[in-house]
């Protein structure tokens, strides 16, 4: 955990510092009709068991008031010892501009299903939730994405329970 903590620490404050430094930060700014393509990551270590999730994303923007509003799916896989998981979501996002800034705080509605395997069991789930985060332009088609995920997994066959996941990654602007 305190790895992946670092690691955000270390994009956010790279991210800030070229942003700093940019003469006219009024020319990088997320434009209506534009398209996203990411990748993600996140690491989570519990009692010695670590679990790795690596996702690519898509999604546009369109004009909303005081922002953009953007739809994007996401294909997440997961790993932890002998589980699989994959992970298929969309989301409707509401994001406004940091008044002169490239930075982009969001808000995200999403859900979708999960299917996960141990040898040759399957199950199906639902993960619903929000993600609170933020979009920090580097150049003009790249951002550093931060985001806080929070999922209640639904059509677990003991009981529905929540997840709580801190990702980042690079997204490219189109």
């Amino acid at each position: 955990m305190k790895r992946v903590l670092l690691l955000i620490a270390v994009l956010l404050s790279f991210a800030l510092n070229v942003l700093a430094q940019a003469h006219d930060s009024s020319m990088v700014s997320i434009k209506p009709g534009a398209i996203e393509l990411g990748l993600a990551g996140s690491m989570t270590i519990v009692e010695g068991n670590s679990r790795m999730t690596f996702a690519i994303r898509t999604g546009f923007f369109t004009a909303a008031p005081r922002g953009l509003f953007g739809f994007e799916t996401s294909l997440a896989y997961s790993h932890l010892n002998a589980l699989d998981w994959l992970d298929v979501e969309g989301a409707f996002s509401w994001q406004a501009k940091l008044g002169n800034s490239a930075v982009y705080p969001f808000l995200a509605l999403g859900g979708g299903f999960r299917q996960e395997k141990l040898g040759a069991f399957r199950q199906l789930r639902y993960p619903v939730g929000a993600d609170l985060g933020m979009r920090a332009l580097v150049a003009p088609q790249a951002a550093i994405r931060v985001e806080y995920k929070f999922r209640r997994i639904l059509h677990d066959p003991v009981a529905n329970f929540s997840e709580h996941h801190v990702v980042v990654g690079l997204s490219l602007l189109f």
